[in-house]
């Protein structure tokens, strides 16, 4: 069968399947391109992997990604997403699974791996496998079947070392309760906010003072370094092509058809489908296209060292800025990847890499910089006397808040020391934590505050800090466990923490092996995620 599966596919090129096979190491597949090992991001027990790999999973990624979420993809999703550090991670990690499949000796059969393949439902037809489809799915992604079967057999590997590292994880019936506990009880605060206006001390720093406050501030009124530049922008819409073949339409709807569905739920017939199916390659190949003409332009400029002569030579727009600050670059910039981090690098006459946006791409050229400066503090006296009211009173207000806390916590009642302080006690109302909480809103480690609350230990190591307020509160009432609904959800709860703990099980087996090849010098890193 596999020389069957040979016999009747062309050209070469590596199938991003993950929507093609349910499985869960499928985020760990990648590609083996000997021949492209010019820029090596690591070496892994003698395998390269280098930059044309990576950027041929980034962008198979981010395909991936805007065909699941099409319209809806924002570019706050794609940086929230971090698919760079996610397509490097994850080209690391499977030669992680590699190397360690070789360790245990880990061998799939060809049997194996023919079943695996005949069993992939996209390469089905009324539940036999398909020799038609499977040769369109290769003929539209430019893939060779030993490159397909490689792929599969190391997804394979990949499954059997899961199974290895899951097995024997077990969930206790008293856990799935924790964990019910946790996702259904609500509770309900009393509080206080004390905020630096009510602080009524009269606060009139010395001029000493507040040059001290500037001297151990100055980051906060530091002018900060501008640049100005000139730039070359390869938006994607520009290089889209204008017309894509039917042939191609209907390749690429075959394989993804269960993705095109109506409102109804019912698939899409191709003709319906076609419209959406054109749009979306045409977006791909247009972004496609607009990163080979950068990498041209940079190749180019980077050997001759002349960014204008480029853009007379192949009629390429150039434009040029003028100064902004560095760390607030002009609206064009919002969305461009790293785009600060890398103008800091650049000196005068520089040219930057490529630069990626939810648009396209950028190359720029650095053309001055003004360094950062601190102005005179009698220039900026009055907003540092500002800066240090408001921090003065806040430092008052937390001082206050803390001196609140110590004494309800030493057993005095909550509503006669805020009545004592002429501030009013609150209450919340019954709330799940990990939710906003009511009349007071949320605050990055609020969660973790409040589930460690239990009516033997009502309060909290620490006030809160929400919405330029510090929050003194204690737990008032817990709501009543439903024992019933538990009992009707307890599998469900126990398949749920199995998938969490055998997930997390995972991820410490990959990062334990990762650093003990590092450790025994079988990985060589050569670049970091942030590097590329």
């Amino acid at each position: 069968m596999l020389k069957f599966f040979r016999k009747h596919a062309r050209g070469w090129f590596m199938l991003a399947v993950i929507a093609i096979i349910i499985i869960v190491f499928v985020l760990y597949f990648g590609s083996d391109r000997g021949a492209q090992h010019a820029a090596v991001i690591a070496i892994v027990d003698g395998r390269t992997v280098s930059m044309a790999d990576f950027h041929a999973e980034y962008e198979r990624t981010l395909d991936m990604v805007r065909q699941r979420y099409g319209a809806n993809l924002t570019a706050e999703m794609l940086k929230q997403l971090n698919l760079k550090q996610k397509t490097y991670d994850d080209l690391i990690n499977r030669h992680v699974i590699i190397s360690k499949a070789e360790d245990l000796k880990v061998k799939i059969s060809d049997e194996e791996l023919r079943a695996m393949i005949m069993s992939i439902p996209a390469l089905q037809t009324n539940g036999m496998f398909d020799e038609r489809k499977y040769r369109q799915m290769l003929r539209y992604n430019k893939a060779s079947a030993e490159d397909f079967e490689a792929l599969q057999r190391v997804n394979l590997m990949a499954a059997r070392i899961e199974s290895m590292v899951r097995e024997g994880i077990k969930v206790s019936e008293a856990e799935a309760l924790d964990l019910f506990v946790l996702q259904n009880q609500k509770i309900n605060l009393a509080f206080v906010r004390v905020s630096g206006q009510d602080i009524r001390q009269n606060i009139n720093p010395t001029k000493e003072q507040l040059e001290s406050y500037l001297s151990a501030n100055s980051a906060a009124f530091r002018r900060p370094e501008q640049v100005k530049i000139k730039y070359f922008h390869f938006p994607a819409e520009a290089y889209a092509p204008a017309a894509i073949s039917d042939s191609e339409l209907r390749d690429y709807y075959n394989l993804h058809k269960d993705s095109y569905r109506g409102k109804d739920g019912k698939q899409m017939s191709f003709a319906e489908a076609r419209g959406l199916i054109f749009k979306e390659l045409r977006a791909s190949r247009g972004t496609h296209r607009a990163q080979a003409e950068a990498k041209k332009a940079r190749d180019v400029i980077y050997q001759e060292n002349n960014f204008a002569e480029y853009a007379r030579k192949n009629n390429l727009p150039m434009r040029q800025t003028g100064f902004f600050p560095i760390d607030n670059p002009p609206r064009e910039f919002l969305t461009v990847n790293r785009f600060a981090a890398e103008l800091m690098e650049l000196k005068a006459g520089e040219v930057s890499r490529i630069l990626s946006a939810d648009n396209g791409y950028y190359l720029v050229e650095m053309v001055e910089k003004k360094p950062a400066y601190l102005p005179p503090f009698k220039e900026i006296e009055s907003e540092v006397r500002k800066h240090f009211v408001f921090f003065e009173r806040n430092r008052l207000a937390a001082q206050e808040a803390r001196l609140i806390l110590d004494r309800i916590k030493a057993g005095e009642p909550l509503e006669k020391v805020a009545r004592a302080k002429g501030l009013s006690v609150h209450e919340t109302g019954f709330f799940r934590p990990g939710e906003p909480i009511p009349k007071l809103g949320a605050n990055q480690g609020d969660a973790d505050t409040l589930y460690q609350l239990s009516l033997a230990s009502p309060y909290p190591d620490n006030p809160l800090f929400i919405n330029n307020a510090y929050i003194v509160f204690k737990l008032k009432d817990l709501s009543k466990v439903d024992m019933k609904d538990f009992a009707a959800k307890k599998e469900v709860y126990e398949r749920m923490l199995l998938t969490v703990k055998q997930e997390e099980a995972m991820r410490s087996w990959l990062a334990g092996n990762k650093e003990a090849l590092i450790r025994e010098k079988r990985i060589n890193i050569k670049k970091q995620a942030q590097d590329l």
